[in-house]
């Protein structure tokens, strides 16, 4: 059970991200990716972060029991934002370990993407008039980019993830603390965040009831399911947040693995037949098989992640 004031901070942390995308006038509240929507609420969330990057420290090192008392430095730099900055060394600052670790987080990411990673690289290769350059354009050079590969990893990862996690640290006690205690609590707040998209769908009044109730429970399961990966990478790498942020950034870019796009392209828009139709199906296969080996190796690769003796959070 949660001490209240521990239970307090954290519902704070996890409100204080989703009030700010409500601040606004009516007119804007049913159009998420209106421009000037996301600008506005890029700005408020903005001032919300600055504001909780110091007052949720010093509400740790307040509420904190340990004896000596947590100092709002040592809550500030626990936080795992300075790149390169390792509280749990006795040489905080570590520059090659953190580059290290951002490295094994996306070597660990392009192996759990392998199938979509190589589906991709053939797509391109096998289709002249695709263009890398051309996509990359559409892709990324607009703010709706901007939010989901850049702002939007920074912002959740700082909030629900970096404070969350934090918070049970400074204020609970090792010994009453879990490894699933950790990474499953504060993910189902990072969950259950995202619950409020529910509210906007129904406004924009293009889904049925019953296809919101159902497309919000998969986005809420999926949510807390990255949630606990973002937070056992946290932890395993000695509060390393940036590896977190790289993750996450990574797996919006990749987006939840579908079919293959090269099989669909040579099997919906450019039909072919003959033997270009059977590659495509040994591929399709192949595709699958790897997306199951990519799930498969995750266990591994998180391995990996451990760094020097001292270097992960012990309980």
């Amino acid at each position: 059970m949660l001490p209240p004031s521990t239970f307090l901070v954290l519902l704070y942390i996890s409100v204080s991200y989703v009030l700010p995308l409500y601040a606004t006038s009516e007119p804007e509240r049913s159009k998420r990716d209106n421009p000037r929507t996301i600008k506005s609420r890029m700005q408020k969330l903005t001032i919300m972060l600055i504001s909780n990057l110091f007052l949720v420290p010093f509400l740790q090192s307040q509420l904190s029991g340990t004896t000596p008392q947590l100092s709002f430095k040592d809550a500030f730099f626990g936080l795992g934002i300075i790149p390169g900055y390792y509280t749990a060394l006795p040489n905080h600052w570590q520059f090659g370990q953190f580059v290290k670790d951002l490295a094994k987080c996306v070597m660990m990411t392009m192996t759990l993407y392998c199938g979509p990673v190589l589906d991709f690289i053939l797509y391109h290769l096998l289709t002249p008039q695709s263009s890398i350059l051309e996509d990359f354009y559409h892709e990324f050079l607009n703010i709706w980019s901007f939010r989901n590969f850049i702002f939007a990893p920074i912002t959740e990862e700082i909030f629900y993830t970096s404070m969350l996690l934090t918070t049970y640290l400074n204020l609970i006690p090792h010994s009453q603390l879990s490894y699933q205690q950790l990474f499953w609590q504060p993910s189902l707040f990072f969950g259950l965040a995202h619950a409020h998209h529910a509210y906007e769908q129904f406004q924009e009044g293009s889904m049925t009831k019953i296809s919101i109730l159902l497309t919000t429970s998969f986005q809420v399961l999926y949510t807390t399911i990255f949630g606990g990966l973002t937070k056992f990478v946290f932890i395993r790498t000695g509060r390393n947040l940036w590896c977190c942020i790289i993750l996450h950034a990574l797996c919006n870019l990749m987006g939840f693995p579908g079919p293959s796009k090269l099989n669909l392209h040579f099997t919906v828009v450019d039909k072919k037949t003959g033997l270009t139709s059977k590659l495509c199906s040994i591929w399709n296969k192949c595709y699958l098989a790897l997306l199951f080996i990519g799930l498969l190796s995750l266990k591994d690769t998180l391995q990996n992640l451990i760094g020097t003796p001292g270097y992960r959070i012990t309980l």
